[in-house]
């Protein structure tokens, strides 16, 4: 019977693990040469050389300017040239501009109504205070004769007048004979009540007459308000109701002052406080020929643009028998003073 040795068994798996360590390192080794010694393929590319490195070159140095800096920042910032940064900008040179009505009205109604009728049409000529536009105005005009009719009625006040004289005429009389012990204390009351009543009701009268023609002017300002007039003087620009039509808050003309004419100039930041109101400055529109017209600054802006750098300028330029159309662009040059 076989019996097993505990103590022998360590020493069997050391020399187990000292065999298959000599036998691997060998193999290991073979294997080494063996792909030393075995040649590459052809179409196996050679490793690329490394280039070697490009000589230093010294770069000068480059600080940027703020401006350079905020531009760079914020591409949208007007660059120096179109912020008219030049220091030289001269208010002699001639300059763009822009004609345009000194005023654009939009006419409207100042009441809801249906339009009765349109008495101008597009490019007329009209003057302030012309009648424009009417609208239908029957229930206002009735109204008006109402009104005037009640406040003429005089007979209430005359009655009154008449009754005061009598009322005083009684009056005086019972004073008399009261002080002549020929009539009581309660008739002389009386009649001095009677007179006081008479007084009254003359004051009435005379306030419902005053009332009466208040109620009047009411009336006839409901009726004014149904005729519509030129604020201004100059053309009809457009017209965009018919007769017929209800009118709430719609416009129905538009017309534009064209005496004086508005030019509108937009001036460099640089050229900021070399132009005051009142300058003078030749205009040369562009459907004028070679006629030249003189305005004068009537407005200057007093705040920059930041984004453009630019301010605006306003010019008056007088167009007494409107032979320059609005609408047109033009050039100007301001005078030396």
């Amino acid at each position: 019977m076989d019996t097993e040795n505990p103590a022998m068994e360590p020493r069997t798996r050391r020399g187990a693990r000292r065999r298959l360590t000599a036998v691997a390192i060998p193999c290991c080794a073979i294997a080494l040469v063996w792909y030393a010694l075995t040649p590459r393929s052809a179409a196996e590319p050679p490793a690329a050389v490394p280039a070697p490195p490009a000589p230093f070159t010294q770069i000068a140095a480059h600080t940027p300017s703020a401006t350079e800096t905020f531009e760079a920042l914020d591409p949208a910032l007007p660059s120096e040239h179109q912020r008219g940064g030049a220091a030289g900008a001269d208010v002699s040179e001639f300059l763009d501009c822009l004609i345009q009505p000194s005023e654009l009205v939009a006419i409207g109604s100042p009441v809801i109504g249906l339009i009765e009728s349109i008495h101008v049409q597009r490019a007329d000529t009209i003057r302030r205070g012309d009648v424009l536009v009417e609208l239908e105005s029957a229930t206002e005009r009735a109204a008006v004769d109402l009104a005037r009719a009640r406040a003429e009625m005089d007979g209430a006040e005359r009655a009154r007048v008449a009754n005061l004289q009598l009322g005083s005429h009684k009056e005086a009389r019972a004073k008399r004979l009261f002080d002549s012990n020929a009539l009581s204390l309660d008739l002389r009351e009386e009649s001095e009540t009677a007179a006081e009543l008479a007084r009254l009701e003359l004051q009435q009268a005379r306030e419902d007459r005053r009332l009466a023609s208040l109620q009047l002017a009411q009336a006839q300002e409901i009726l004014r308000r149904r005729t519509i007039r030129s604020p201004v003087d100059g053309v009809v620009v457009d017209r965009l109701m018919e007769p017929g039509e209800r009118v709430d808050e719609e416009v129905i003309l538009r017309v534009a002052q064209i005496d004086p004419l508005l030019v509108e100039v937009t001036l460099p930041s640089a050229m900021f406080g070399k132009v005051k109101p009142g300058a003078k400055a030749s205009v040369e529109p562009e459907l004028g020929g070679d006629q030249v017209y003189f305005a004068s600054v009537t407005t200057v802006d007093r705040v920059i643009d930041a984004a453009s750098g630019t301010f605006d300028v306003h010019l008056e330029l007088p167009n007494p028998d409107h032979a320059l159309p609005s609408g047109q662009h033009c050039r100007t040059r301001f005078l030396e003073p």
